[in-house]
């Protein structure tokens, strides 16, 4: 049994991870916010490309890793790193098994990771459309537009709010661009996702690199 925690938060706490501080109005409707998460629902099973950056203090860059994810439905997702190593994390109901290159599969419960649990539900309520789960696990706000906002998730348990301060959700129609998780300790992951993970990552991809993905613009005026 592995501890969650250390390799655990790790592994699927990157179901996130930042897109600029803004300081926006909302400028939309609850309906208008329940419209856009309905959109964002993917049928099961589906799947896309992803890029990963976590920053932090401790980092003299940051850590990248890209791959795939997987959603199998409600509670079922499975996030594939490709490179620069090889890891499987398969997550079913309460379930989480990891599997990195060829060592022995290692396993624990969303029980011992709160914070994973969170991230576990949100990734699955946006990609199943389920705004009531959403709404039970987060305070939600949307700035922008429906062509192109971000949505805020704030978490309402107290224990999770220890670990992860808010997360957002950035993208266009109903299109997700990235994905980002602000820790409590300072570090940020964001994920970029679909069209916003395809083509070549610099060799030097700075937080800045990663934002303007973040925002939709063209990653090679960022080079």
């Amino acid at each position: 049994m592995k501890r969650a925690g250390t390799g655990a938060t790790r592994t699927v706490g990157p179901l996130a991870a930042t897109c600029l501080a803004f300081a926006a109005i909302a400028m939309a409707s609850s309906s208008e916010l329940d419209s856009i998460l309905q959109r964002l629902a993917r049928p099961a099973p589906s799947s896309t490309p992803f890029i990963e950056a976590r920053f932090s203090g401790l980092l003299s860059r940051p850590l990248i890793v890209s791959g795939e994810l997987q959603y199998l439905g409600p509670g079922s997702l499975v996030r594939v790193v490709e490179k620069p190593y090889r890891e499987r994390a398969e997550i079913r109901g309460n379930s989480v098994t990891i599997r990195r290159g060829d060592a022995p599969p290692q396993q624990f419960s969303l029980d011992q990771a709160p914070q994973m649990r969170s991230l576990v539900t949100s990734f699955s309520a946006l990609l199943g459309g389920d705004v009531a789960t959403l709404r039970r696990a987060f305070a939600l706000d949307l700035h922008g537009s429906e062509s192109d906002w971000t949505i805020g998730l704030t978490p309402l348990d107290p224990r999770v709010h220890e670990s992860i301060r808010s997360i957002l959700v950035s993208g266009s129609g109903g299109d997700p661009r990235c994905l980002t998780t602000f820790q409590a300790n300072d570090d940020v992951d964001l994920m970029l996702l679909a069209d916003s993970a395809t083509g070549p990552v610099p060799a030097k991809a700075d937080r800045k690199w990663f934002e303007a993905r973040c925002r939709g613009m063209d990653s090679a005026r960022q080079e």
